[in-house]
């Protein structure tokens, strides 16, 4: 037991540990080393001295003139890779070169200055937010010598010479100047000095901290007993919201596995056992947080993750379908048996299932969760975070644990009943496989899998069947129950075969197909990066939503459903500008972009100005209705 308790915690540990092993970044101008200069015949060269465990990627290296005349660049071809952030591209180690024909800058007449754009990142590490130097063209001095090459560099550094003198060193992001300036009997040096633009670590929104500290408040008014008794009714109150539902069958499935009726007694144990584990991870998130910087169960969101949970409730399914049976060891059963005589069921099982549950099978961040977690990084109190974090958990659990105590005793007693439930149970672990790997796979492949399992379902509940006359209504039952699901996997084939991707609305393409009917999810514009975002902002004539959401988030699947397809809301965004940052992916850039922001996971929306200066009071976190959302816009409209 012991052994395979300490298993369990080193793999949730794995993404935490490879995390904290990653060697910190070097400032990007240290990474890439950035120089320029004339050719004799008037050309422009531009050369990155690249560090090691760095890459540059050859289509970010751009030129342009400050008026927006694009600057024709030669680049040499690069290394292939596999980019986890965009795909197939090449890069370049170690250093590269960029160079203009004399004639395009000939072309170019009596442009002032050219602004040179770059993009890299560290080996499975970070990546920097795009880079831009200006190059004062008027001032570059011709080199009489082939430039940029390293062996000339590293002679003149042996004899001494000046390579680079710089005034002082840019703040990593910062958009640079560079100037030459000739020295008497030494080639042409360039001088590099900042423009005045904010350091790296400057968020491009200015975040509104004054009523997010409610942790805070809990602790002046009644201590940390306090937070911990309120945190724990908190979660009673969140017992029931999308992220917890789905916990529901997981347990009702763990109950029904021992093949018979349990004790209400022994319901009660399994539950709270699972409920113990799930309150348990929720105290590993506060823990985590404080260690890493980051939400982990955004971290454990990875494609990795998701289909290892998938296929364990496939392997639950199959056995529940009787084609073999998952058991402990034997002297592991034996003992058990000796300390608990007449018990059935796995309580390594459940732990095990509650504490997978909470991190990666209902990974929704709740206002509660993000101000536990914001308060564990503002004022680095693990010890009380991680308990009201728990106790968070455990107040989720209660009603799990009634249902388990209560349900245990409600489910058939051993026979063809209880045998009809367990394969029942191996369909709802296959829905839940289906559920989780729809936060990876297209929405019209994961229709077909729905529509696959309720035919699947149809047939094993009879819909088939021939019914005699002596047939009670239980079969009837069935019969009839099988043959909805079969109708509506039958449409659900349909509505995936034409494109459709809501299992709930599978044939709304085809209602659409006469005159055009507006989407139910309104157009946002994906952003990465602070700068973007900023900028976006800043050259907006109204305010601006930034929502916070991704494919695998429950929650906010409900929200694009009910708040953005309400009428009433769909008017009041019309007044915004839209803006999206998708945590699909666990990327570096939008972890960044997350701290800046103050954002713990989604769904989280922001109401900002075109100064970029959230409006206070507005922020929206977790499950958000129709009429909160009214509140916070009209909120920030009147701002």
């Amino acid at each position: 037991m012991r052994s395979m308790t300490i298993f369990f915690s080193l793999w949730l540990f794995l993404p935490l540990a490879s995390a904290l092993a990653q060697t910190a970044p070097l400032p990007v101008d240290t990474a890439f080393a950035f120089s320029a200069n004339k050719t004799a015949a008037g050309g422009l060269e531009l050369r990155w001295e690249i560090a090691d465990g760095y890459y540059l990627y050859r289509d970010r290296i751009a030129a342009q003139t400050t008026d927006g005349r694009n600057v024709p660049m030669t680049t040499p071809a690069g290394e292939p890779k596999d980019d986890p952030y965009f795909g197939r591209m090449e890069v370049y180690h170690r250093s590269t070169e960029a160079s203009a024909e004399p004639a395009a800058i000939a072309d170019l007449g009596d442009a002032p200055a050219v602004t040179v754009s770059y993009q890299g990142c560290q080996d499975d590490g970070i990546c920097y937010r795009p880079q831009t130097k200006t190059l004062d063209l008027a001032a570059l001095s011709a080199q009489p010598t082939t430039p940029g090459k390293a062996e000339d560099a590293l002679n003149r550094l042996v004899q001494g010479e000046s390579i680079w003198k710089r005034q002082s060193v840019p703040a990593a992001g910062a958009e640079t100047s560079v100037a030459t300036a000739p020295q008497a009997g030494t080639p042409a040096t360039t001088t590099i000095s900042n423009l005045p633009q904010p350091s790296a670590g400057t968020p491009g929104i200015a975040i509104d901290r004054s009523n997010r500290g409610f942790v805070a408040d809990l602790l002046a008014d009644g201590g940390a007993a306090w937070v911990v008794a309120m945190f724990f009714v908190l979660g009673l109150g969140l017992a029931f919201t999308p992220c917890v539902l789905p916990m529901y069958p997981i347990l009702a499935g763990q109950l029904s596995r021992g093949g018979e009726r349990l004790s209400a007694g022994r319901g009660f144990v399994v539950s709270a056992t699972y409920v113990g584990a799930m309150a348990a991870a929720f105290g590993l998130l506060g823990v985590a947080a404080a260690w890493s910087g980051q939400n982990l169960q955004i971290a454990l969101q990875s494609k990795a993750a998701i289909l290892f949970v998938s296929a364990l409730f496939v392997v639950l399914a199959l056995s529940m379908f009787g084609l073999f049976e998952l058991r402990l060891p034997a002297a592991w059963t034996n003992a058990i048996a000796r300390k608990a005589p007449g018990s059935r069921g796995s309580l390594s099982s459940s732990a095990a299932l509650g504490f997978t549950s909470a991190l990666i099978v209902g990974p929704c961040v709740t206002a509660p969760l993000a101000g536990g977690l914001l308060y564990i990084a503002q004022t680095g109190d693990v010890g009380l975070g991680a308990v009201a974090l728990s106790a968070l958990g455990l107040g989720q659990g209660i009603p799990l644990i009634v249902f388990g105590t209560i349900g245990s005793r409600a489910l058939p007693k051993a026979g063809r009943w209880m045998v009809l439930v367990t394969r029942a149970f191996g369909f709802a672990f296959l829905g839940l496989a289906i559920w989780m790997m729809s936060r990876i796979l297209p929405p019209t492949a994961t229709l077909g899998l729905w529509s696959a399992l309720l035919l699947g379902a149809g047939v094993f509940l009879g819909a088939l069947d021939v019914l005699g006359s002596e047939a009670g209504v239980p079969q009837r039952l069935a019969k009839a129950g099988g043959f909805a699901a079969m109708l509506y996997g039958a449409i659900l084939a349909v509505g995936a075969a034409a494109g459709a991707d809501d299992p709930l609305r599978p044939l709304a393409s085809l209602a659409t197909a006469g005159p055009a009917a507006p989407s139910e999810k309104p157009i946002f514009r994906k952003v990465r990066d602070s700068a973007d975002m900023a900028a976006l902002v800043r050259a907006a004539d109204r305010p601006s939503l930034i929502y916070t959401t991704a494919e695998w988030c429950v929650t906010c699947k409900v929200i694009e459903r009910n708040v953005f397809g309400d009428p009433t809301v769909r008017a009041e965004l019309a007044g915004f500008q839209l803006l999206e940052l998708d945590l699909t992916e666990d990327d570096p850039a939008r972890t960044a972009l997350m701290k800046e922001l103050d954002v713990v996971g989604p769904p989280t929306m922001l109401f900002v100005d075109n100064q970029a200066r959230e409006v206070p009071g507005s922020r929206l976190i977790g499950d958000i209705t129709a009429s909160g959302f009214l509140a916070a816009a009209r909120l920030a409209e009147g701002s």
